[in-house]
């Protein structure tokens, strides 16, 4: 690596799937100050296509390093840290997790004189029991660091879920680029002509992985579940996963394919965005997800889980917290109704100026990089 003046930045979080993480790596990175930071990538995949948008971040002038991973060999995963970390003039790690079951590159980069930064990205987890019990094992070893590692998070519910209600810890939103992720009218026609969406039909968008976390199937339940209405509903399901299939199947037996259609996973969601009428997120928990935020950008109406962080609510007159217990989806069904009502009622080009908010309150990418530049600096100053 080039010893220059630049806060050399190697990250670590990257897997092989778009998830959250890697969305916010890739913006970040094709945004940053790049006379002021350079950015680098530790690679654990074992894949030889290596991680998520391995293509774009290369494009962007981002290094790569790969790692053994811990699961072939513990022994070798450290050897390969400390040669990483001995052998390069890294100044800071970024460390994205869910969890802190594994913790071994934030104390060797310590051991280096690497700066750390530990970045909570979720608020909750469904790991294996081991996976739980290394997380609250290495709660304490973290906790023992104290000032030694700058601690941040993406909201206050997953600040206090990683680092704990004693730990001082930095709120670092999330941010969302307004002149990307906005309404628009052209869009919504094109798309709702191309997936033979009626002018009368409400469009339900689900936009998420199928993993556990995410709840797919609560969605299923609810409009099985659903008195006969008078208002005509889709749900488009955008994303993929390893419960694609199970959620695929459970729309058969609840007969329900004529509603239910599966698009896979999409490049141009702020289309999508512009041509659903209502934004669906019944997750178990959530760090701060960026799909809301981009949905009130774009003037979209959100119905989520009352599990996700409060924080998210940009706009509070297109977002519903209801809870998602097995007895409350008559509530999502009345709410969803109800919302639906309202949409039909209403010009959809009144959702042209919802993007002036979420800049108004703070929340644009623009003011995100900021934050994390000046968090940089203070970090090495």
């Amino acid at each position: 690596m080039e010893n220059t003046d630049k806060v050399n930045v190697i990250h670590f979080g990257l897997s092989g799937n778009p998830g959250g993480i890697e969305t916010y790596l890739l913006k970040v990175a094709s945004r940053i100050d790049k006379a002021r930071f350079s950015f680098s990538f530790i690679d654990t995949t074992a894949s030889n296509s290596g991680p998520c948008f391995h293509e774009e971040f290369t494009e962007l002038g981002c290094h790569f390093y790969t790692i053994c991973p811990r699961r072939k060999s513990v022994l070798k995963n450290k050897r390969d840290l400390n040669n990483l970390f001995k052998n390069n003039n890294f100044n800071v790690l970024h460390f994205h997790v869910n969890t802190l079951s594994y913790i071994e590159p934030v104390l060797i980069a310590l051991k280096y004189g690497v700066k750390v930064v530990i970045h909570s990205r979720n608020a909750g987890t469904q790991g294996s029991f081991i996976t739980n019990a290394l997380h609250f094992f290495n709660k304490k070893r973290v906790e023992a660091l104290g000032q030694k590692v700058t601690r941040v998070a993406v909201s206050e519910l997953a600040g206090k879920w990683l680092f704990g209600d004693k730990q001082k810890f930095t709120i670092l939103n999330n941010g969302v680029n307004t002149k990307k992720f906005y309404f628009d009218k052209n869009s919504r026609d094109k798309v709702r002509k191309a997936l033979k969406i009626s002018e009368d039909t409400i469009a339900l968008g689900s936009i998420a992985a199928f993993t556990p976390a995410k709840n797919q199937q609560y969605i299923l339940d609810v409009l099985f579940n659903m008195n006969k209405s008078d208002i005509k509903f889709k749900v488009f399901f955008v994303g993929d996963g390893h419960l694609k299939t199970g959620i695929e199947a459970l729309a058969k037996k609840y007969s329900l394919e004529n509603c239910v259609e599966f698009l896979g996973k999409k490049s141009n969601i702020p289309e999508l965005m512009s041509a659903f009428d209502i934004l669906l997120l019944p997750s178990f928990y959530e760090g701060f997800p960026n799909v809301v935020l981009e949905a009130q950008s774009c003037g979209l109406p959100c119905i989520i889980s009352n599990c996700i962080t409060e924080e998210v609510v940009i706009d509070k007159s297109l977002v519903y917290r209801l809870p998602i217990r097995d007895d409350s989806r008559q509530e999502w069904a009345v709410e969803i109704n109800s919302v639906a009502k309202m949409i039909l009622n209403s010009d959809a080009e009144l959702r042209e100026t919802a993007f002036k908010t979420i800049d108004q309150r703070g929340f644009s990418t623009k003011n995100e990089i900021e934050k994390l530049e000046n968090l940089y600096s203070s970090v090495v100053a």
